[in-house]
């Protein structure tokens, strides 16, 4: 029996000091305070199992009476801390003043525990040579036991009662841990009492842990998966370590001073393991360099669905500039996370509905979702923008559970095992994904729902992107249409005053309308002038985007000149050609080229002809140089010896309807002014860059660059 029960006391050591730690690395200021009530419940049955297994392997009486004081004042605290415990995780925090009570009635019991109050004195019975005889405190100490588990019973079979379907899992484990780790506990009293019944059911105690140890981990308190395994791999090494120190010392200590005291190997032992768990725990190499190989031997397979989450996260930032699809999404999503179904739901442009962007899985996602349906739930995404487990929130308010009872179930928008996570952009609710039951019920953890946030923020600024991208073109084409309206009204004005006249006249005498050479001529000028400006705004309003492959920039150069060749010699004007060596060919379709080079050109003719001042002869230089061991460029600088422009009509001569007339310098110039708009659409679909720098009667230098193929 003895030996019996020094095993039981030291496995429930060993799990309630790992449940300790594992609830301590997690943090114990979350939760409402359940994170620490829960690290007091456990070390104070740490303490009375580390009392009791000492307290049997006591050697004298004196040693005895140590350990048994350890392990009363263990077990003084054990009720009060799940007292405060229960109070926590049942959400009855209006008594915490009783749980503040209580401790205070419990440090008092303790104080007086140092004396004879609680124990007596030992004396043998049923074969244990050291057993406790209660004092005069017994009673009031083992009521208070009593009393306490009672009260937290009752608390935790309340809400036992009053929880829905999948809070009352949760609770019916604390519970049946409560029952079974009480009888089984209660047993040690029997021969306090002088009832010759030996603790049979002290292993039994180990249930009352695990059974709040595994609610702990429903209520997703710490990653009860991957913790466990950390901890518990640390608490065998120490173990192991403080082992052989133990040893160690004890062999040592007993040949240099045979009398020394304590000299019990399992005194030293637990001296020595605590010491290793404190330096595992808390010196940073050491916890660093273990958890790493942990990972990486061990850990790695079962949470590679994290590094494949934030690969995800990754496309989805990188696809910002592009359609991102929201199905592909949904899809990689579910198979990452093994769930039964993701669903995305974005807002409409109309902002007063959800609508189903993606999904995958097997449910029958609505196709819309009215934003009064979801009211109270997208007001609690939108003030606090994190992940949000269905079950939880139910369990947690009795007001939420009310409303959302209305949406969750069979056949209703949602269920109870879903979680629901903001898709925001500037802090700016956009929508939400909804993701159905994990396959294998498996428990997030806080870094898998921090990766999934990260997930839905990235997708919430490409939509947001997208969103401002579209709104965006809208007001370019805006602009552009008010532009196009402006420049139309002002060029056709003109032509048409001839054809109104014409019109006007064959109404009035078509039989003796006599039309003079001049007027004939005026009349088809301007015909043809408003037959140039309709090609040239279809030209411009068309999509500029062709099938792009390595050009060879001279060719294209030589075309265009070839097709100003008959204007040439007439106007006096010399095109000189200039090529560097080893020039790289450009990325680009040749006829769009083509009709860039030849309208740069024809405007330096038409520059050079039109202007009053010009020179006797006109020359126009084009200089090609570049490629991929110069900036990855083809550059092509075309100057000319024309009147040039000022400097505030070069921000704007790229513009629709923009002529060199604007500039009063050649006052008989043609031209619609779309020209160098067409060029500069052909451009920047190009990816290239196209500058002008001129003065005044010096003459304009364009250069064009387009990319290497």
């Amino acid at each position: 029996m003895i030996a019996y029960l020094i095993f039981s006391s030291f496995l429930i050591a060993l799990l309630t000091l790992f449940f300790f730690f594992a609830v301590l690395a997690k943090g114990i200021r979350s939760d409402g305070g359940r994170n620490l009530a829960f690290c007091f419940f456990s070390f104070s049955i740490f303490v009375w199992s580390t009392g009791h297994m000492f307290w049997l392997l006591s050697e004298t009486e004196a040693q005895a009476l140590y350990w048994v004081k350890v392990l009363v004042f263990g077990s003084i605290f054990v009720p009060y801390t799940y007292f405060h415990f229960v109070v926590n995780i049942t959400g009855r925090y209006a008594l915490r003043k009783f749980v503040f009570i209580s401790y205070c009635l419990a440090a008092c019991l303790a104080l007086l525990n140092f004396g004879s109050f609680v124990v007596l004195r030992l004396e043998p019975r049923l074969g244990f040579p050291y057993w406790p005889v209660p004092g005069p405190g017994f009673p009031a100490y083992l009521g208070s036991f009593c009393s306490l588990v009672v009260v937290a019973a009752c608390l935790l079979f309340d809400k036992y009662r009053t929880s829905a379907i999948e809070a009352k899992n949760q609770y019916k484990y604390i519970l049946l841990g409560t029952g079974i780790g009480f009888v089984g506990g209660s047993t040690n009293f029997l021969l306090w009492m002088n009832i010759p019944i030996p603790p049979f059911g002290h292993l039994l105690v180990l249930v009352y842990i695990l059974g709040v140890g595994y609610s702990m981990w429903k209520y997703r308190i710490l990653d009860f998966n991957e913790m466990v395994f950390r901890v518990l791999a640390m608490l065998l090494v120490a173990i192991l370590f403080s082992g052989i120190t133990a040893q160690g010392l004890v062999y040592l200590l007993s040949t240099v001073y045979p009398e020394f005291f304590p000299s019990g190997f399992l005194f030293w032992w637990g001296i020595c393991l605590l010491i290793s768990i404190v330096i595992v725990s808390l010196g940073s190499p050491v916890s660093i360099f273990f958890s790493e190989m942990l990972h990486e031997r061990f850990l790695s397979n079962r949470y590679a669905y994290r590094t494949e989450l934030k690969i995800l996260s990754e496309r989805v930032a990188l696809a910002a500039g592009t359609k991102v699809s929201i199905s592909e999404i949904a899809s990689e999503l579910m198979e990452v996370l093994s769930v039964d179904s993701v669903g995305v739901y974005i807002r409409s442009e109309v902002e007063f509905d959800y609508v189903s962007s993606g999904s995958a899985g097997e449910r029958d996602w609505a196709k819309r979702i009215l934003t009064s349906d979801l009211s109270f739930m997208l007001d609690r995404l939108s003030g606090q923008p994190k992940a949000i487990v269905l079950a939880e929130l139910m369990h947690n308010s009795r007001s939420f559970d009310a409303e959302l009872s209305n949406i969750c179930g069979d056949g209703k928008l949602l269920q109870p095992t879903d979680v629901l996570v903001p898709i925001s952009g500037l802090s700016e609710l956009l929508g939400f994904l909804v993701i159905g039951k994990r396959r294998f019920r498996a428990v997030y953890a806080d870094v898998d729902f921090l990766l999934i946030e990260n997930l839905c923020s990235q997708l919430g600024l490409a939509i947001k992107f997208r969103e401002f991208e579209r709104m965006s073109n809208q007001a370019e084409k805006l602009i552009s249409l008010g532009t196009m309206a402006a420049g139309l009204s002002h060029e056709l004005r003109n032509p048409l005053v001839s054809i109104r006249t014409l019109a006007s006249l064959l109404e009035k005498e078509p039989e003796n309308l006599s039309l003079n050479h001049s007027f004939s001529t005026t009349v088809q000028r301007d015909v043809k002038r408003i037959s140039g400006i309709v090609e040239g705004v279809a030209a411009f309003a068309q999509d500029a985007e062709r099938p792009t492959m390595p050009v060879v920039i001279e060719q294209v150069i030589l075309e265009a000149k070839s097709a100003l060749e008959h204007r040439l010699v007439p106007e006096r004007v010399e095109i000189k050609l200039l090529v560097q060596e080893n020039v790289s060919a450009a990325l680009g379709n040749s006829e769009q080229l083509i009709q860039v080079f030849q309208n740069v050109l024809e405007n330096a003719i038409n520059a050079i002809s039109e202007w009053d001042d010009r020179p006797e002869q006109g020359r126009i230089n084009v200089n090609i140089r570049g490629g991929r061991k110069y900036k990855r460029w083809v550059d092509v600088e075309i100057s000319d010896n024309g009147p040039g422009m000022p400097v505030e009509f070069q921000s704007r001569m790229f513009d629709p309807f923009v002529t060199s007339r604007d500039t009063g310098i050649r006052s008989g110039a043609t031209g619609t002014g779309l020209g160098l708009a067409i060029v500069t659409k052909i451009i920047e679909h190009h990816r290239g860059l196209i500058t002008v720098d001129s003065q005044v009667g010096k003459g304009a230098h364009f250069k064009i660059s387009i990319p290497c193929a």
